[in-house]
């Protein structure tokens, strides 16, 4: 897994925080996935092909989804539900979709977006490649994580 790969979503996601959301979000340090530490009550996946394959999740507890979700849509949702899914999966879609402004070179297509729930479910991703995670931090909504596991994929 490339550097650059890792840095173009941890951009494109402060990026669609300020501006879809107007909100500042800080990247932790990016560390390595121990599936016993898992803070996720919502994911949303998204698949990669192309030159990258791979994927990608957005994972929030309920109580960060539940605040993303109300500014995103200027809405008061007090619970997890079909509008908040939508909307994590809007979310990861975008953050994908943008992440091809910063790695042009590269020629990738995003599958459309899933989304899991359940109290500190796990997410598990292709085992061809080591998944990192990258901890976002906020004042406004909490934490929540992106997690990518990207290999080079071919032309094809």
């Amino acid at each position: 897994m490339k550097v650059e790969w890792i840095n173009a979503f941890i951009l494109a996601t402060r990026d669609t925080f300020q501006k879809m959301l107007m909100l500042q979000v800080e990247a932790g340090k990016p560390y390595l996935l121990n599936e016993q530490e898992n803070m996720k009550d919502i994911s949303g996946m998204i698949g990669l092909t192309g030159t990258i394959k791979g994927a990608v999740v957005i994972g929030f507890t309920e109580d960060s989804a539940l605040k993303t979700v109300n500014k995103f849509l200027c809405a008061e949702y007090t619970q997890l539900g079909p509008d908040i899914s939508d909307a994590v999966g809007e979310l990861v879609n975008i953050i994908a979709g943008y992440v091809k402004k910063f790695i042009q070179k590269e020629k990738f297509g995003i599958s459309l977006p899933s989304i899991a729930r359940g109290p500190k479910h796990m997410v598990y991703m292709p085992k061809y490649a080591p998944t990192i995670v990258i901890p976002f931090s906020s004042p406004e909504i909490g934490d929540f994580v992106l997690e990518a596991a990207l290999a080079e994929g071919s032309d094809a």
